[in-house]
């Protein structure tokens, strides 16, 4: 494991996420900076919207999720891998590097988020109301990227390309709330469609925002225990798909797979 780890953890993967670390405290420096010039944020507003940086840090997550699970690469480095260690352990390996960057990512957010409060927004004090605004954005934060990161897993294996599984993983973020919004029509006269996983991919706005309960129909607990339950499912549903289903082909199978596919196409052109 610790050996996989490095793996995960090399220096290339490590400047990449330095890059992120970087980018992540200016956007969030500028969003605070540019929330006060355009009075569109105030300290409560900062705190309430996780310094409106929501956003980039779930692209963020949903990048390193991505480029660990599918393309290329990954699939490179699980075949070399498969000939040491089982597929179980590679897997989780890829869960804790995913886990490890978002946790501090998370914890560099919310360090710049207080830093902005103090030096942006001095007259209100970091207390009470404040900091009790900030631990909930931060639970909705982790609650939604726990749900979303553990679908997109789920779902990213057929990418080839580790830019295809960006672009795909990114797209979900559009697609589930498209779908859920289409549930979210019938939701009034079928109550029991509430239940359905994509209502809770709005966990975060709700814990943001009591009011959204009117659109989910869930009371805050229900959303929460709910969004942790089917993150559960989706987690193993990417564990079964992981070890069991993917076949990780080398190169040569792939040029084989390829190769046979253009010859049956020539062969139906002749026919």
């Amino acid at each position: 494991m610790v050996d996989l780890l490095k793996q995960e953890m090399n220096k290339k993967n490590r400047l990449i996420f330095l890059a992120m670390a970087v980018f992540l405290v200016i956007v969030t420096i500028l969003m605070a900076v540019i929330g006060k010039d355009t009075r569109t944020l105030d300290g409560y507003k900062l705190m309430n919207t996780f310094g409106g940086i929501t956003p980039v840090i779930e692209l963020l997550a949903t990048i390193i999720a991505a480029t660990r699970f599918a393309g290329v690469d990954s699939n490179k480095q699980v075949r070399e891998n498969m000939e040491k260690h089982s597929k179980i352990t590679i897997f989780f390996s890829k869960i804790f590097t995913c886990m490890i960057g978002y946790f501090i990512l998370l914890a560099l957010s919310v360090l710049t988020i207080i830093f902005m409060k103090y030096l942006v927004f001095p007259e209100s004090a970091f207390a009470g109301k404040l900091a009790l605004e900030l631990q909930w954005s931060t639970l909705a934060n982790i609650a939604y990227v726990f749900i979303f990161e553990s679908f997109v897993i789920m779902t990213i294996g057929f990418c080839k390309t580790w830019y295809s599984s960006i672009a795909f993983g990114v797209a979900l973020n559009y697609i589930t709330e498209v779908i859920a919004g289409i549930f979210m029509i019938f939701i009034y006269n079928n109550r029991q469609l509430i239940w359905n996983p994509f209502n809770f991919f709005f966990v975060e706005k709700q814990i943001q925002d009591g009011m959204k309960h009117m659109m989910t129909r869930l009371t805050l607990n229900q959303i929460i225990a709910g969004s942790v339950v089917y993150a559960a499912v989706f987690f193993i549903i990417a564990f079964i798909i992981f070890v069991f289903v993917r076949k990780f082909p080398t190169d040569e199978e792939l040029v084989a797979k390829r190769q046979a596919k253009k010859n049956k196409k020539q062969k139906l052109q002749t026919a």
